[in-house]
């Protein structure tokens, strides 16, 4: 089941009635199902059991071959013995696990990488990057039993005419047999409303979310099942155990200059002092507007994307006093928002994504596809930067939805960078913090997984703010706090200015 999300019609829309879907033979439905293959998560042994699902009362962990010492670059293992709820031991995997490596009193922390071994053990692997007193947090974010609920869970609007208005229900999937169609010649994609009584499929005018489906059934919100698959930070899941905190002695590290195309390490960078620190490349702070200016002297920014790259737009303005918003009478949920310094000759745009979208009543025509928006840049002299990050609003829906969705941005950023090679093209990954009752960290893991797969090889930077969003002290939020944007920005910055 899905999301139900609200629009509204105009006449004029663009959008047409759409053709006959692709063949399942083609290139992108052969990625989609490749992809889709790819993303499968181990699944519990039926019936699901309460009693029987992973607990994290009873879970524990130890260190794998102690080490007299330790030293920067060193890595450490712990096992994983995940339990039921009565202490038995588990037999199988499929258990969504956070594990982090950090030093409160430094404000020091990294992400460690888990490995299921399919047979109820998990080793997770940390490596050293700072010197002094460490400690291991591994918490669970899911058992297996609940990701298998929140599997089978993820797979109102406004007509207006000659003064006559009607709410119906729209979405990515066709929401009843009775539908408009509407078809984007541009990137193929595809947003379907039940037919309005009295009025014509043209008068499409606004969009807004709409309610939530009860993806859960009576007899799920009554059982003890339900209650697996609602995970809240303030109760987080953490395991206890007997491993001490572990002393890290010093070693020198060199790293070079952040470059477009980098690859990201894993993990890909650290907290140290609330700074974050890549592990690709010497990133650097931005401590003043000054500083951040002369980054951005002569450049255009483009930002496309959600309320979390909104963010990074929003801090630049407030931190960067020349910066002067410029009012263009829209929605500031879907944007086009515009920042200028003329003097330095600096341009800051953002733009929400296309549907689907949850958010306040919003007038369509301001809602566009990342991959058209793309297609719009010309070649040559004209060197944007542009940043991109889609991930929070297709988090209910079926994956294809999303491989769909980023097959178009992807393959409309390989045409930019064929006209324009020296374009500097970043994608955002996805934050953790997805807390509501139809998303997890689990699903959004998925499509950043997904998103990761589908640029390896292109001469694109991916910036990790799902490392950063999930191993920094601060309580875990979808819309994270400023300490953590600044960071966020400054690693964006670092490769724009690399001296």
């Amino acid at each position: 089941m899905c999301k139900i999300l609200t629009s509204h019609l105009k006449c004029g829309e663009s959008m047409k009635t759409s053709p006959a879907p692709q063949s399942s033979n083609s290139p992108d439905e052969q990625e989609i199902e490749s992809l889709v293959e790819m993303m499968e998560w181990p699944e519990p042994p039926a019936p699901i059991n309460f009693q029987a699902s992973t607990s994290p009362n009873t879970t524990d962990f130890y260190l794998l071959t102690p080490a007299s010492s330790h030293h920067v670059g060193d890595h450490v293992k712990v096992l994983i013995m995940a339990r039921d709820h009565r202490g038995h031991p588990k037999t199988y995997g499929g258990d969504y696990f956070k594990a982090k490596l950090h030093s409160q009193s430094l404000k020091a922390a990294v992400t460690g990488s888990v490995t299921d071994h399919r047979n109820g053990t998990y080793t997770a692997s940390f490596l050293l990057l700072w010197p002094g007193t460490v400690s291991i947090s591994i918490v669970l974010i899911h058992s297996s039993e609940a990701i298998s609920i929140l599997r089978e869970k993820r797979e109102n609007r406004y007509f207006a005419d000659n003064g006559t208005t009607a709410e119906v229900e729209c979405n990515v999937i066709p929401p009843s047999n009775n539908v408009c169609t509407y078809h984007d010649q541009g990137t193929s994609e595809r947003w379907y409303c039940t037919h309005p009584l009295n009025l014509p499929c043209t008068a499409y005018i606004d969009h807004s979310a709409g309610s939530l489906r009860k993806i859960y059934t009576p007899t799920d919100a009554q059982s003890c099942l339900y209650r697996l698959s609602r995970y809240k930070p303030e109760k987080e899941h953490k395991i206890l155990s007997r491993v001490k905190p572990i002393t890290v002695l010093p070693r020198s590290n060199e790293r070079g200059p952040c470059t477009p195309g980098l690859m990201n390490l894993d993990p890909s960078g650290f907290f140290y002092q609330d700074v974050w620190i890549s592990r690709s490349c010497r990133n650097r702070p931005f401590p003043d507007s000054v500083s951040a200016s002369s980054c951005l002297h002569g450049r255009v920014l483009y930002m496309f994307g959600d309320s979390t790259l909104r963010q990074w737009w929003e801090y630049l303005v407030n931190f960067i006093p020349s910066l002067q918003k410029l009012d263009l009478h829209v929605s500031n949920i879907a944007g086009p928002l515009l920042a200028v310094d003329a003097v330095k000759g600096i341009l800051l745009q953002w733009r929400a994504h296309q549907k689907p979208l949850s958010m306040n009543r919003t007038r369509v025509q301001d809602l566009h596809y990342i991959a058209n928006e793309l297609d719009a840049f010309g070649g040559g002299h004209e060197l944007p930067v542009i940043l991109i990050n889609c991930n929070a609003h297709l988090i209910p829906f079926p994956i294809r939805v999303y491989i769909r969705r980023i097959q178009t941005i992807r393959d409309a950023v390989v045409r930019l960078l064929k006209r324009s090679p020296k374009t500097q093209v970043f994608i955002k990954s996805g934050n953790t913090g997805y807390l509501y009752a139809h998303g997890s960290d689990w699903l959004s893991f998925q499509l950043d997984t997904v998103m990761r797969l589908m640029f390896s090889g292109l001469p694109v930077t991916i910036l990790d703010t799902w490392q950063m969003t999930s191993c920094h002290y601060l309580p875990t939020q979808l819309h994270p706090a400023k300490i953590l944007v600044k960071n966020e920005v400054d690693l964006m910055l670092s490769f724009l200015c690399p001296q």
